[in-house]
């Protein structure tokens, strides 16, 4: 195959096929916007210090959980049910679905918004252990009934498959952050008096953008597609009932997770000082795992959300279809693409985690905690796809069972053998936890879908092909890194080998291996 052809399938790769092409679209506003939002925390933490940006930091559970209640499982069932009525040629009744999705949303985002508001104080007294987080609240209230809209807006247009409404939105509510608090601390807060409060009205300030530009976009979409009316009546009665059927499990899965995630949160720190008998060094070590080298490994995950988010209305789309074969052939290339970007990410951290704990955080200890994450990223990334397959499949509640036994192992890794062994104990549980996940899932699925899974094509060549080009990948870079003395050169350099030796071995799979599954009109 000549360089020609190559690129010439990549292209046929990247524009043809919705789900690759949407995945593409959302992968680079997630780089984007994780970029953008580092750049707001480094901003934010030099303008408001330290103490100010840990209150900062301690609303975002209480935040979650209502980003939980009023967004998150409508807007996925928006998008799975949208979907599926698209697929059938009914885009009456999934305009009619949207309509009652934005509806509950908004009444759902003024309730939560309102509670919350009105028990700030006592929410942050006795649930946050912080009195002085109540400001942060009560500002962070308005923007929650325009995250709920938002949202249902997002699941419409991911269910017509037009993923860069829902990517540009993000994208611009991370700008409207960094721009708004700029704008904010330049010509509004005059005595330069910055607290907690003022920052979380960047949050405020980007939500109203990002809500702004998707009801522009929603208006401009309807004005270029005008549908049929339906044949059969629509009863709002009957859509509120399928909607909730499919929206409650989801906004339980996620509300469950979210409680059960702050529940680990606050564990870990409090049973490592069982093991260190020293609050500093406890704080610190969990500091240092969940600040600097998890988010590490989790960035990798840009790409599988993004194909995740895109996969449910596809899944959904062909099972309401009954169109078994694209779905078999959809599978298998998705959990066949996770499995690639999880064995690189396996190597990579493996190999390279000590310079990147040394270079970026000037933190040995981070290296080693990235050396020992690294075999967790397969089964996080599958654990992901699995569950937006299973979702999109009506497996649902399934998943939240699931999710609730590999947290609650998780927790119990935590109680048990943190005390005794340290960190190392709770990275144990991780691993556990994914791994139940992953399989249970594979199992399920296996049961619904008629797929396969290679092991010399999915885990074997590339497995092997990937520790070559790492090894060598590594070998250049100590060469080269004798010739730089200072950090930032040796930053960009290990950035590079690292994105090279990435291309090279990824190419060959994603036009040899990985032919993208096409939907039939």
């Amino acid at each position: 195959m000549n360089m020609k052809s190559l690129f010439s399938r990549l292209k046929q790769l990247f524009t043809k096929n919705l789900v690759i092409k949407g995945t593409l679209i959302l992968t680079i506003a997630g780089f984007s916007t994780r970029i953008i939002g580092f750049y707001n925390r480094i901003f934010l933490s030099g303008l408001i210090g330290a103490k100010e940006m840990g209150i900062y930091q301690l609303i975002f559970p209480l935040y979650m959980v209502a980003f939980s209640l009023t967004t998150c499982g409508n807007e996925l069932a928006l998008t799975k049910l949208v979907s599926s009525y698209k697929s059938r040629g009914d885009m009456h009744t999934a305009k009619a679905f949207f309509k009652a999705c934005f509806v509950v949303s908004l009444v759902l985002g003024l309730i939560v918004s309102t509670i919350m508001y009105r028990n700030a104080d006592w929410l942050c007294i006795h649930i946050l252990n912080a009195p002085e987080c109540s400001g942060c609240l009560k500002t962070i209230c308005f923007g929650i009934p325009f995250m709920a809209m938002k949202g249902s807006i997002h699941g419409y247009f991911l269910g017509l498959e037009r993923s860069s409404v829902h990517g540009i939105s993000d994208f611009l509510e991370q700008t409207a952050k960094v721009l708004g608090l700029y704008l904010l601390a330049t010509y509004i807060c005059i005595r330069n008096q910055y607290d907690a409060s003022f920052a979380v009205w960047g949050i405020v300030i980007g939500e109203i953008i990002a809500f702004l530009y998707s009801v522009m976009a929603l208006i401009l979409h309807n004005k270029k597609n005008s549908f049929p009316a339906s044949r059969k009546p629509i009863y709002p009665r009957q859509i509120l009932r399928l909607f909730f059927k499919d929206s409650v499990p989801l906004t339980t899965n996620r509300l469950a997770l979210t409680v059960l995630q702050s529940i680990e949160a606050i564990m870990i720190p409090t049973v490592l000082l069982l093991y260190y008998k020293d609050s500093t060094k406890s704080l610190a070590t969990y500091g240092v795992f969940s600040g600097m080298a998890f988010p590490f490994i989790m960035f990798p995950s840009t790409i599988t959300n993004s194909l995740s988010t895109m996969l449910l209305p596809a899944v959904s789309s062909a099972s309401s279809t009954l169109n078994r074969s694209y779905l078999s052939k959809l599978c298998e290339k998705s959990l066949h693409f996770c499995l690639l970007i999880g064995m690189f990410s396996t190597i990579t951290f493996y190999i390279f985690g000590p310079c990147i704990g040394q270079l970026f955080f000037q933190n040995k200890e981070a290296g080693i905690y990235l050396y020992q994450l690294s075999f967790l990223c397969p089964f996080i990334y599958l654990a992901t796809t699995l569950a937006s397959i299973l979702n999109g499949l009506g497996f649902a509640t399934h998943n939240l069972l699931l999710t609730f036994i590999a947290t609650i192992i998780r927790i119990g890794f935590i109680q048990f053998l943190v005390p005794e062994i340290g960190i190392t104990g709770y990275i144990i549980g991780l691993f556990t936890s994914y791994l139940f996940l992953t399989i249970t899932c594979l199992h399920k699925l296996e049961k619904v879908i008629s797929f396969r899974l290679h092991f010399l094509e999915s885990i074997f060549l590339p497995g092997c092909v990937f520790t070559i080009l790492g090894a060598l990948a590594f070998w250049i870079y100590q060469r080269a890194a004798v010739l730089f003395t200072e950090a930032f050169p040796a930053v960009i350099l290990l950035i590079g080998v690292i994105a090279l030796y990435g291309i090279i071995g990824f190419l060959p799979f994603l036009i040899i291996i990985y032919k993208a599954p096409r939907q039939p009109h």
